[in-house]
């Protein structure tokens, strides 16, 4: 006999959801966090594409802006400006929308075990240990961070690596609210600065990169107004993706952040996260019903079946803008400027899959004009992950 059909080890928006799938289906639900107060800190820029609305219905009032386009610029300055007519991304009150996620479980059955750290996940008996208990189940689900301790159990041949993410809330001058702001540095490659504009005088300014701490710190604060104020800041860490990431052990899998399902070029996760754990629910809901845990497996080939393709050639993407330098950057936008590039963007750019888009560029003969930058055997790197 087990305490509970599942158990969720972590809190936040994809252990979240999971549960709440679970509970829906009539199973006996336990969801572990170590923190007591959900959704805080804010670990997350909280820009995400409308495409959310395919998997989750986002209240509304837990919206605080709608854009439509991106203000994306070079070292030298030089604009790309992508931009359509209806809104292409929502930006989110996240600490509210992961407590609401949070809150949707609970009314669905989930018990919740707050400031309750869990010290081991033991994969061969599907039990948990916490600093005063000991819980049993049929199936856990680990959606507990990129830093995983049973991530590490699964994949002791594997390094976890992440990137550094930090982010300010800033007061500052009346702004564009339609656009987000996008600005490559040589010194966060192959990660960006954003400004997502939350309202008229309020942003969120934020950067990832492979680079030191220090440095990016220096490059946030050299990007702020004048006048800009501090109002908070935040630091924390994105996985990156790993093809080669085990996810399943027996009765116990990784979901979200702990099984680094990341978009590679943009450090995203809540889209894939939400699909995820849907995905996940219904092969364990399967699992459960079998008592076969070869659909849980199934969770796993059915992940790599939908994204390694899309994070593949996001990888090599990735690899080239790793190695640019701020000549090479102003070059690339001076040439997809002048061959109006930002046209192709709007129509076929998206910010969860971006393979189409580079589908057009080869097609149309883009690349070839970045060649002197990319090189020959880059291009063949993105043409065959094409």
């Amino acid at each position: 006999m087990t305490d509970y059909d599942v158990i969720v080890v972590g809190a936040g928006p994809v252990g979240s959801t999971y549960a709440y799938h679970m509970a829906n289906k009539g199973y006996d639900v336990a969801i572990f966090d170590m923190k007591n107060r959900i959704g805080e800190p804010l670990q997350c820029a909280g820009i995400v594409s409308t495409n959310i609305n395919l998997t989750e219905q986002v209240p509304e009032e837990i919206i605080y802006n709608k854009v439509k386009g991106a203000k994306i610029y070079s070292p030298n300055k030089t604009l790309l400006h992508v931009k359509k007519d209806e809104t292409v991304a929502y930006v989110l009150d996240r600490v509210y929308y992961d407590k609401h996620l949070f809150q949707r479980a609970l009314d669905a059955g989930v018990t919740p075990y707050l400031s309750s750290r869990v010290l081991d996940v033991d994969l061969e008996n599907t039990k948990i240990k916490t600093v005063d208990n000991t819980y049993t189940s049929r199936i856990i689900a680990v959606a507990s961070g990129p830093v995983s301790s049973t991530s590490k159990k699964m994949n002791p041949e594997l390094k976890d690596e992440t990137f550094t993410a930090i982010q300010y809330t800033v007061s500052t001058k009346k702004q564009d609210m339609e656009n987000v702001i996008l600005e490559v540095h040589n010194e966060l490659l192959p990660g960006f600065l954003w400004k997502i504009p939350l309202t008229d005088t309020k942003q969120r300014l934020g950067l990832f990169t492979d680079g030191a701490y220090k440095d990016a710190d220096n490059i946030l604060l050299d990007a702020m107004n004048d006048d800009d104020e501090i109002i908070e800041k935040h630091t924390g860490l994105i996985p990156k993706y790993n093809k080669d990431k085990r996810i399943v052990y027996n009765n116990t899998i990784l979901i979200g952040d702990s099984a680094s399902q990341i978009k590679p070029t943009t450090g995203g996760g809540l889209i894939v996260g939400s699909n995820m754990a849907r995905l996940a629910s219904e092969k364990s809901d399967l699992m459960l019903k079998e008592n076969d845990n070869k659909y849980l497996l199934d969770y796993e080939n059915e992940y790599h079946k939908r994204y390694d393709h899309e994070f593949k050639a996001q990888q090599n993407v990735q690899g080239i803008i790793r190695e640019l330098s701020d000549d090479d950057f102003n070059y690339m936008f001076e040439q997809l400027q002048e061959h109006n590039v930002d046209r192709i963007i709007s129509e076929y750019g998206d910010m969860d899959t971006q393979t189409p888009l580079l589908k057009q560029l080869l097609k149309r003969g883009i690349m070839f004009k970045l060649l002197p930058k990319i090189g020959v055997r880059r291009l063949k790197n993105i043409w065959k992950s094409l």
